[in-house]
């Protein structure tokens, strides 16, 4: 529905969103203030649906979020010791990515296009992390914080590898320091802000800022609802198809089921918000939460809701579609009853 929700028999609950560092954050995640930080990621206003389509590719290609690990180590930064036994602090340079092991098998290859090398050559799946989730990978860049920082936040293209023998981790890794990839990276048009700040912030165009120290797939959510927010309501009411493609209106639980899939949280269907009852875990999330009844959903993505129903904020821009809102469980107002659900893990 567009403003008004059918009465689902269960218990309200009120959101409360106390966002906490990941114990092994991505270098790139974690600029400190000042309190804008614009950084390259997966930005998606205005990407293609060939990225989009990318993005769900069984193979685990598409768009993905590559941040930049290394020494110095410390507590933030890992202690150069990885998942699989390496010692990073010990051996020669090597190509090797953290990655979420239920997404890239460990001990496994593959290709990151663009990285921090402007190389060819297969990265070793070598490592984990806590904010590591999804489709992410953690570059290990052996030169220092300085060029880890420079590397920040982008999006790539990750596909599998075939198995080079033992070359990379033996050092074959180009001769020269060269140059980082600049510009925008494969499949991001626009740029996702980061701000200091623990909750997201919604900016004068309606677009969002996410928070620096958020997990990655938080950061793909916001850049998801940035991606539709100038979009109407479908009107007849449908779902268009799968959710690599870009649809042309979004109603709630389309909008809802696009950010989750983004953040790789969901499938490739949409789901309706009778569906998005049983979503997940029971209760709010530390950083995603769903409310949902059979006539109406939303989401709330650190600290703001993106919604399609005339709550918690005027629509920036005017329109019938899916905006970021500032009040995030206004929507309680309408007087029916909601499950509160989220995402294991956040």
């Amino acid at each position: 529905m567009l403003a008004t929700c059918g009465f689902a028999d269960c218990a309200t609950s009120w959101v409360s969103l106390v966002p906490r560092g990941a114990l092994r954050l991505a270098v790139g995640a974690v600029v400190a203030a000042p309190l804008l930080l614009g950084v390259l990621v997966a930005g998606l206003s205005g990407a293609s649906t060939s990225c989009a389509q990318a993005a769900a590719s069984a193979a685990g290609g598409g768009s993905w979020l590559a941040t930049a690990y290394g020494p110095p180590w410390d507590d933030g930064n890992g202690s150069g010791i990885t998942a699989t036994g390496l010692n990073l602090t010990a051996g020669p340079a090597l190509l090797e990515v953290a990655v979420d092991p239920g997404v890239i098998a460990l001990r496994s290859y593959v290709h990151v296009q663009p990285n921090p090398f402007n190389t060819q050559n297969a990265f070793y799946a070598g490592d984990t992390g806590t904010a590591i989730l999804g489709r992410h990978v953690d570059v290990y860049d052996w030169r220092g914080r300085a060029d880890q920082l420079a590397w920040g936040t982008r999006t790539v293209t990750v596909t599998p590898a075939p198995n080079p023998g033992a070359g990379n981790l033996l050092g074959q890794v180009p001769d020269t320091t060269p140059t980082p990839t600049s510009g925008r990276a494969a499949c991001a048009s626009g740029t996702l802000g980061l701000t200091a700040a623990d909750t997201a912030a919604i900016q004068p165009d309606g677009s969002a800022l996410a928070p620096a120290d958020a997990p990655a797939a938080v950061k793909a959510a916001i850049a998801a609802g940035n991606e539709i927010h100038t979009l109407p309501y479908p009107s007849p009411d449908v779902h268009y198809g799968p959710l690599s493609q870009l649809w042309p209106a979004y109603d709630c639980s389309g909008a809802t089921s696009f950010v989750l899939y983004m953040a790789s949280l969901l499938g490739p269907a949409a789901e309706t918000s009778g569906e998005l009852e049983s979503y997940g875990l029971a209760g709010p999330g530390r950083w995603i939460t769903l409310y949902a009844n059979s006539a109406h959903v939303w989401i709330v993505v650190a600290g703001i809701a993106l919604d399609t129903a005339g709550y918690g904020g005027p629509p920036i821009p005017a329109g019938s579609g899916p905006r970021w809102r500032s009040d995030p469980t206004a929507n309680l107002q309408d007087g029916t009853a909601y499950l509160v659900r989220h995402p294991p893990g956040l």
